[in-house]
């Protein structure tokens, strides 16, 4: 079984709910697709139990690049700025030192499926609208590739015995089976800053053998979180939407 993170933000708080739940199920694999730090209070701490997980498949997120100091926030919010300053501040050399030798998406996880950040086109895109998802299956190989950086999960469905794209709202707790004519583009939503409204951490589960994956919700210390934000100092509109999941 594998488990499928994203957009985990520094928040150690909801990434100690998830490391919980994948302790009782036993999980055999951790893939992250980026955006590890950013927004939240814990980006050491965070980044010291990521790199304890094996074994691990990890890409780069857009605001993983900026913590490192391997490009500019140009495009960030004052929030998201500010924060990505506090972080870059506060790495230590080795966590800096692994934030900036993270690879590039699309990357193989084995030879069963992708994995990038936004759209396997380009790490840095956001995947809404119907022309990018139809150009993002041309960028990736095989059936299935796993991406985030939109913090709302959900799948993307390519029939292509039909020629027909359909979005699938997956339902937690719920597996969901991939189809062998289809092609898929799947996010679990984020870890550590959902905004899909529901403020319990997103994620999955993939089943490699059966092909089919389940999106999980779980209640994690929100408000511990928040606190954690305020006590560093950081934007508070950064910890108040925590608990509004936007």
């Amino acid at each position: 079984m594998d488990l499928i993170l994203s957009d985990l933000h520094s928040n150690l708080h909801a990434l100690r709910a998830v490391l919980r739940f994948a302790r009782r199920r036993a999980i055999h694999r951790f893939i992250l697709l980026g955006d590890l730090v950013g927004y939240g209070a814990n980006p050491n701490q965070l980044l010291d139990r990521v790199r304890e997980l094996r074994p691990r498949f990890v890409v780069r997120g857009n605001h993983d690049k900026v913590c490192a100091g391997l490009e500019q926030d140009g495009t960030f919010s004052l929030p998201a700025r500010q924060a990505a300053d506090w972080t870059r501040e506060r790495l230590r050399q080795d966590n800096w030192r692994f934030l900036s030798e993270l690879p590039r998406g699309p990357l193989w996880v084995g030879e069963d499926y992708q994995i990038s950040h936004g759209s396997p086109m380009d790490e840095d895109a956001y995947l809404l609208h119907i022309r990018e998802i139809g150009q993002a299956f041309d960028a990736f190989e095989g059936q299935l590739c796993f991406f985030g950086h939109t913090h709302l999960p959900g799948c993307f469905e390519l029939d292509e015995s039909r020629g027909q794209l359909n979005w699938i709202s997956l339902q937690p707790g719920e597996w969901f089976s991939l189809q062998p004519h289809c092609r898929y583009l799947v996010n679990p939503g984020s870890v550590g800053q959902p905004r899909d409204r529901d403020p319990r951490v997103s994620f999955l589960t993939y089943d490699p053998k059966r092909r089919r994956v389940r999106l999980h919700r779980l209640e994690y210390d929100v408000k511990g979180a928040a606190r954690a934000i305020l006590a560093a100092g950081l934007h508070a509109n950064l910890a108040d939407r925590l608990a509004q999941g936007i």
